[in-house]
């Protein structure tokens, strides 16, 4: 090579030629020959010798210092490796003994540095576990200053399957933390090199992965959810610095070396193996690259959707069940996880109660931080908690309330507990407590949640949760109270909102169930109406009642009207003070004055115990203060019991002070002193019970041992005793005796057992033995015919069920002669088919000649009873043809009166229906017969107890003859129609406030006559005219009172023929505006009472038929036709509902009803109001549906739920839909909850009540 210096002294070029070896020139030289210019200077010896020695001496340095790094790299090397080896051996052991991770930190940073990210592993292993591992505390390393980074390598996890990172040589894992980007915006140490990588495929021969070379090293410093730097610092979320190892996740089948098939560049999955993968583990991994990535709340709501498939939500997958996990796996929660729960609970892809469900598993009173975060995020989603889902999802959501009620108990009760033991103030469990005292307030102060909560319960049938729930209110109302006694003032502030929401918890249903209306005043002067029409109704038209039906009806009517114990007891005595005041000396007497002494004490005593929740059977423990104050109530009327006083000759108060005090025991002998005394003073002189033996309370008394006595007396052998048997038989037809004992007995309900007897009794006297003499004949025909007397008058007086319903099966001969001629609707004719002529003939002899005597034996009695409308058919047929004259007819009747009083009885039923099928020209004969039979005969007393039995005789044909023409008694004028007499009946009611003794059997036969719907129209339109409000009440109070006349036939015309008439504008009512109006309200009112009360008494009469009232013949078999063609309703509009949830609306909780044709009726009458409120159309018919809808709402209350249940189960779900969309102010939620939603019911019925209430909570 050859250079060109220039000379600093001469400027001369000089050429300098370096030689490797010798040339070809100069072969034999070795050194380098210097070819000179000849113009330069030569060099001397002595320069050129310095020269030679300063280049030794630089090559030998040189050498030495190269020699010195050379040792010096050696020595680092081996300081490295003794450093790495010891790192290695602790690390180990850190691993083996904790199972967790390894921290590296870097020289030049003072917080902890990660080295891996997790992998997404084998979507197929079973065993994979997708969570993060708790946080292991720092570790020190101790730092050797070489300046080389920890190195890692592969081994496997304890825990079985994971492989986890280790750190390699020279090298850490390196993780791309892209966003989908396809820059690689990757985090770079601060060394500064990039990444060198390179694609392999994974020994499963499908999914490309990443495989990091071992020359370089990145750190990402993965914080607790600082995303402001560039590296990112792994750890759980606090603050304590903690980072987690994290595994490749590839299983056992990755080989050697780190494949990383986690993410791929631009943030897609491949399509080969990630297609098959399920969407849950697709949702997991994504909230894994979501964390590590530090997305924000609304990427991460963006990416999610494209992950979820269309129509479904978070919750199919188990979203939120999945970022619990994994946020509380620490001992500190992930807020980064929690936020992103939070943004998915708000933009609904995951629902409330599927959050809610798992808040109640996974948290625990144990990780204090993680349960506050919860109860934070509790705080926050009960103010915004909705649910616009299917009717499934909204039931979910109800129990999850239910759940989340019975886990923030167990909390509180548990951080009380905590704050017991530690016997000291701990920040934590006080913040706990205050928060969940603060979440169950919310819980039982939104009426939206509130409505929620009681649809849950009510369709819940989970015994154990009511009990738990109940066990957990009452624990920590010992703990607060423990708390509250050690004194401790820090406590103070948490002591009373517990004490709040324990009562809040327990008056739940108080809350829900607040009445909406003014509490009813009791005015001291003013008539129950309805409770005194009741009393009137059972004292005079059911005295054969036993007085269940009644108690059941007035604890109905006490529940619906809002009457307090104390006033329905003092109504009742005061309506029997009435009855007795009224009726003195006239035929209602002595029903009244067996119903005062006999029956009401035992009323009291039913209700008592009915109200009170008591058992029927036990005997009461102490007296009732409420019977007490009823009784001083009572003395407030002054006027009413002296009237009382005078005409019954008796002190009525006391009489029936002692019969409450020794028939039932509520009141006890202080109670009798004190009101009597008050009563004393009071008045200017009470009258005592006992001053004569003529009053009729004290007969009334009397005459209940009596009963008892007869029916012993009628168990003894009627063949030795036929003479001791016919005196007291006769005795008891003597003056009013015989009709005490029928009245005593129905009071004391030994009616049946009285009649039972007496049917057994004719029975065996029927048939005379032929061997006897003539007395004993005669002895037992006085005996057939006074029995046979007897029993015609009792079934008169109360019916033939009284007869028919005893224990001989209906074999004997009353028994089968009462129910072929005491019935109506018989036909007379048909009957005589069946006698037989010789037997006829036998009898018209005897008749006509008057020679035989009947009682002689020589004709069995049961066959003349049988034979003698035959008898007189023939005769009738000779008299119609002028055959026989009056005076031989006259002659005969006089003469078959005379031989028994029976066949009297027997012709004259008779002639009753002949008379009632004929025209009127040929009434005039039959008509004369039957009154000649009524006349009187006037015979000397040869006949044997004749006078007796014929006074009885004639009280049962003259009853006859009144039964052909129920209109007798009603009006003095005939000719006048049905609405008009009633129209009298009904004012006085509405002027007296009740209904008197003439009222109440005219009412009674217009209702036989003109039956349920005429009578149901009639009080209809009274209520509908009136205009005044205190009248229209009292008028829905009579109207529902008078319906208790027959309450079932009466609701069912109201239901099938009155009301649908009115909702299809063909109502012939005339009401104001066709009941949009007042009266339109007030007819809701009375339709809500009649069929609440109807339904109730269905039920009761139901599950105990024996119990069934026996009515005094006023209630009328009907076939009820529900299906006519003019109740087929068109369909229902279509609405924005599923197909099956628009069925389900439609159709009530109820719906099968066999046999049942009250139910039926009104679920068709709901069905029907269904239809008109689904037109969308305001109408005066959808105002009335409106009055009853919140006629039932305001009626519902704790009281009255059970008795408004049977109804509120019919109502159609789609009812209170429609109505809700086409009128929006008329009901609350929770309104919406007690109409559809009732204890017992399946959860069927409660998806559609939380799907409306949910439905209401979004549209306002």
């Amino acid at each position: 090579m050859t250079s060109l210096f220039r000379n600093p002294e001469n400027g001369y070029t000089t050429t300098v030629k370096i030689s490797s070896g010798p040339s070809e020139t100069e072969k034999e030289g070795l050194s380098a020959q210097f070819q000179v210019h000849e113009n330069q200077p030569t060099l001397n010896s002595n320069q050129t010798q310095a020269r030679m020695f300063l280049r030794k001496r630089i090559v030998l340095l040189t050498l030495a210092l190269i020699l010195a790094i050379v040792v010096i790299t050696v020595t680092i090397v081996g300081l490295l490796i003794s450093s790495y080896n010891e790192r290695q051996q602790a690390e180990a052991e850190a691993r083996e003994a904790t199972g967790l991770f390894m921290e590296i930190k870097n020289e030049k940073k003072v917080s902890s540095i990660a080295a891996g990210f997790p992998d997404l592993g084998d979507p197929d292993a079973d065993d994979e576990r997708d969570t993060f591992l708790p946080v292991s505390p720092a570790r020190t390393i101790p730092d050797t200053g070489s300046g080389f980074k920890p190195i890692a390598t592969e081994k496997t996890s304890k825990r079985g399957k994971t492989p986890v990172p280790r750190v390699k040589d020279e090298v850490e894992i390196f993780a791309e933390l892209s966003s989908g980007d396809s820059s690689g915006d990757q985090h770079e140490a601060g060394i500064g090199f990039k990444p060198i990588a390179t694609e392999k495929i994974s020994k499963r021969g499908k999914t490309p992965v990443l495989r990091v070379k071992d020359e370089v090293e990145i750190f990402a410093e993965l914080g607790s959810g600082d995303s402001s730097g560039d590296q990112h610092e792994a750890g759980s979320g606090d603050s304590t610095g903690g980072r987690h190892e994290i595994g490749n996740g590839c299983g056992s089948g990755c080989g050697s070396g780190i494949e990383q098939d986690r993410f791929v560049l631009k943030g897609s999955l491949q399509p080969t193996e990630r297609m098959t993968e399920s969407t849950e583990q697709k949702l997991k991994h994504l909230m894994r690259k979501a964390w590590r990535e530090r997305w924000t709340d609304l990427m991460w709501g963006i990416y999610v959707k494209e992950v979820i498939p269309a129509g479904s939500t978070g919750d199919t997958y188990n979203l939120a069940e999945s970022i619990l996990k994994q946020a509380l796996i620490g001992p500190s929660p992930n807020s980064k996880l929690l936020s992103y729960l939070q943004y998915s609970l708000n933009v609904q892809i995951v629902s409330y109660s599927a959050v809610f469900e798992n808040i109640c598993l996974q948290g625990s009173i144990q990780k204090t931080r993680c349960l506050l975060e919860l109860l934070h995020l509790l705080e926050q989603s009960l103010k915004h908690i909705s649910c616009s889902g299917s009717a499934d999802e909204c039931a979910a959501l109800a129990s999850s309330l239910m759940s989340l009620e019975t886990w923030l108990w167990s909390i509180t009760s548990d951080g009380l507990k905590k704050l017991s033991e530690a016997n000291s103030t701990s920040n934590s469990y006080t913040v706990i407590c205050h928060y969940t005292t603060g979440l169950l307030g919310t819980l039982y102060e939104e009426n939206y949640l509130v409505s929620l909560l009681y649809i849950a319960r009510c369709c819940t049938n989970d015994q154990f949760a009511a009990t738990n729930l109940a066990s957990l209110v009452n624990q920590t109302e010992s703990n607060i109270k423990h708390l509250a006694g050690a004194g401790n003032l820090s406590l103070e502030n948490l002591v009373e909102p517990i004490e709040k929401v324990i009562r809040q918890c327990r008056l739940f249903e108080n809350d829900l169930f607040k009445e909406n209306g003014p509490e009813k005043p009791f005015y001291e002067n003013s008539l129950c109406t309805d409770i005194h029409t009741l009393i009137s109704w059972e004292a005079l038209l059911r005295p054969t009642s036993d007085g269940l039906e009644l108690t059941r009806q007035l604890e109905v009517l006490q529940k619906l009207r809002g009457y307090s114990a104390t006033q329905l007891y003092c109504e009742i005595l005061r309506a029997c003070c009435l009855g007795l005041a009224e009726t003195a000396d006239s035929p209602g007497e002595l029903r009244w004055a067996v119903f005062t002494f006999l029956k009401a004490p035992l009323l009291l005593l039913r209700l008592h115990r009915s109200i009170f929740g008591l058992d029927p059977n036990s005997p009461i423990g102490e007296p009732s203060p409420e019977v007490a104050v009823a009784f001083e109530r009572l003395l407030c009327y002054p006027g009413l019991l002296e009237t009382t006083d005078a005409k019954c000759h008796c002190n009525v108060v006391e009489g029936l002070l002692n019969e409450v005090k020794m028939r039932t025991s509520l009141l006890s002998e202080w109670h009798v002193t004190s009101i009597l005394s008050k009563r004393e003073s009071l008045s200017r002189g009470g009258l005592k019970l006992e001053t004569t033996n003529t009053q009729i309370a004290t007969l009334v008394l009397r005459a209940e041992p009596t009963v008892a006595s007869i029916l012993k007396t009628l168990d003894t052998d009627y063949a030795k005793n036929q003479d001791t048997l016919l005196k007291v038989l006769s005795h008891l037809l003597s003056g009013q005796s015989f009709e005490l004992i029928l009245n005593a007995a129905t009071g004391t309900g030994k009616l049946r057992a009285f009649a039972t007897k007496l049917v057994r009794f004719n029975e065996a006297n029927r048939q005379p033995a032929g061997s006897d003499p003539s007395k004993t004949a005669n002895s037992r025909a006085l005996l057939f015919d006074i029995s046979f007397l007897m029993l015609c008058r009792i079934t008169q007086m109360y019916g033939i069920e009284v007869i028919l319903s005893g224990e001989l099966g209906g074999e004997t001969f009353f028994e089968q002669w009462a129910s072929e001629w005491l019935k109506p609707n018989q036909a007379p004719d048909l009957l005589l088919n069946r006698c037989d002529p010789m037997l006829t003939d036998q009898l018209l002899k005897a008749l006509t000649s008057g020679e035989s005597d009947l009682r002689s034996g020589s004709v069995r009695w049961h066959d003349a009873c049988f034979h003698v409308p035959a008898v007189i058919r023939e005769i009738l047929a000779a008299y119609e043809s002028q055959l026989v004259s009056d005076e031989e007819v006259e002659r005969i009747l006089d003469t078959l009166r005379t031989q028994m009083c029976c066949l009297s009885v027997c012709a004259a039923t008779w002639l009753r229906f002949y008379i009632q099928v004929q025209p009127m020209n040929l009434k005039s004969k039959p008509t004369m017969m039957l009154d000649h039979l009524m006349t009187p005969l006037s015979l000397d007393d040869s006949k044997e107890h004749y006078r007796e039995r014929s006074v009885l005789m004639l009280q049962i044909i003259r009853r006859l003859a009144q039964d052909d023409n129920p209109l007798q008694g009603v009006s003095d004028n005939q000719d006048q129609s049905l609405d008009h007499q009633l129209s009298k009946l009904w004012n006085k009611i509405l002027n007296h406030g009740w209904s008197d003794h003439c009222t109440t059997l005219g009412i009674d036969r217009l209702f036989k006559i003109g039956g349920a719907t005429w009578l149901v129209t009639s009080l209809v339109k009274a209520v509908i005219k009136e205009q005044s409000s205190d009248k229209r009440q009292r008028c829905v109070e009579g109207a529902l009172s008078v319906a208790h006349l027959d309450l079932e036939s009466c609701a069912i015309s109201l239901a099938t023929r009155v009301l649908p008439f009115l909702l299809t504008h063909s109502s012939m009512l005339a009401s104001d505006e066709e009941t949009g109006g007042p009266g339109g309200k007030a007819l809701a009112q009375l339709a809500v009472l009649l069929f609440t009360a109807a339904l109730n008494n269905q039920i009761a009469s139901d599950s105990d038929p024996s119990t069934a009232a026996k009515k005094s013949g006023s209630k009328r078999a009907i076939d009820w036709d529900l299906n006519t063609p003019g109740f087929r309703y068109p369909p229902l509009k279509k609405v924005a509902l599923h197909d099956d949830e628009l069925e389900a609306l439609c159709v009530a909780s109820s719906t099968t009803h066999e046999n049942k044709p009250l139910p039926n009726a009104i679920a068709n009458l709901m069905q029907l109001m269904t239809r008109v409120a689904g037109d969308g159309i305001i109408t005066p018919q959808l105002a009335f549906i409106s009055y009853f809808i919140q006629t039932m709402a305001e009626i519902t209350s704790v009281k009255t739920k059970e008795v408004m249940k049977p109804l509120l189960s019919l109502i159609p779900p789609a009812l209170v839909f429609y109505m809700l969309a086409v009128w929006p102010g008329l009901m609350s939620i929770s309104d919406v909850a007690k109409l559809l939603a009732h204890p017992g019911d399946e959860m069927g019925v409660g998806k559609i009540a939380a799907r409306i209430v949910c439905a209401f909570k979004n549209t306002n």
